[in-house]
């Protein structure tokens, strides 16, 4: 028996497939799926799924949207983190047709947007046929039961200081895989912001140790540094415990943190 693939016009039909057809999963570009279940539905063509909307200090960006159209809005446009890991995913061909939504979800591997959309606090919209949720992808497991994923808001963040790093092979996604997002801010030689986030087999981001290092002295000496490796050390190995990670990524990991904070040496 062959596949099949649903097509509808608007979210609201797709909530209403999705309710009454038991298993039918939903699909984007498909770039990361070996087999198409048997019965599935599509965003493409969703256009309230598919829609770019720019506002002052924030883009709305439907799931159903693509890695080059995403990218087609500008460098001058988007958070330089976000635009890095864009343009370091696949080739044109793939980004095509992946979407963000694709990217966000994948359930056995956070990918390559995940660092950098916790770095910058995006949130996630989720709706069913009678209700909204919102979340920060920071507390992002899985869509919630009965909804589909409406929209990802993405902060407009100017930061001075931007790191992304993939850690791993440059052309396939494995359980060495993993992307790494650093931001930070400073006013009159103290830190103001500082946002760090890990994703891959498991996220790590700490609010605890973000907000201990706001109001440091700048720029950071070398005994600093060490400090604040021993600190991310500790939280790290929190969320890493019982988590599949090599030796090699944990150096990468702490190789990564203290070259961002060499910067505001």
């Amino acid at each position: 028996m062959g596949k099949t693939i649903l097509y509808v016009k608007n979210s609201t039909d797709l909530l209403s497939v999705l309710k009454n057809n038991i298993g039918v999963q939903i699909v984007g570009g498909a770039t990361r799926i070996e087999e198409l279940p048997e019965k599935s539905i599509s965003t493409r063509g969703i256009k309230d799924l598919t829609q770019i909307v720019r506002h002052e200090r924030y883009l709305d960006i439907g799931p159903g949207v693509t890695l080059s159209e995403i990218l087609a809005i500008g460098q001058a446009h988007l958070p330089q983190i976000l635009y890095e890991a864009l343009n370091c995913i696949a080739n044109p061909i793939i980004r095509n047709a992946a979407t963000i939504g694709g990217n966000i979800c994948e359930r056995n591997q956070k990918l390559t947007l995940f660092a950098p959309l916790m770095a910058l606090d995006a949130k996630l919209e989720f709706k069913n046929q009678t209700e909204y949720r919102t979340e920060n992808i920071r507390n992002f497991k899985a869509i919630p039961e009965g909804f589909i994923l409406s929209n990802i808001r993405i902060p407009l963040i100017d930061a001075e200081l931007s790191i992304f790093r993939r850690i791993g092979s440059d052309h396939t996604i494995t359980q060495q895989s993993a992307s790494f997002a650093f931001i930070a801010d400073t006013e009159k030689n103290s830190l103001i912001n500082v946002r760090l986030a890990f994703a891959g087999p498991f996220t790590f981001h700490s609010k605890d140790f973000e907000n201990m290092l706001i109001g440091k002295r700048l720029p950071l000496t070398h005994k600093d540094i060490d400090e604040i490796e021993e600190a991310v050390a500790k939280e790290f190995q929190k969320a890493a415990t019982d988590q599949m990670i090599t030796d090699v990524m944990h150096q990468q990991f702490f190789n990564l943190v203290r070259y961002s904070f060499e910067q505001l040496t």
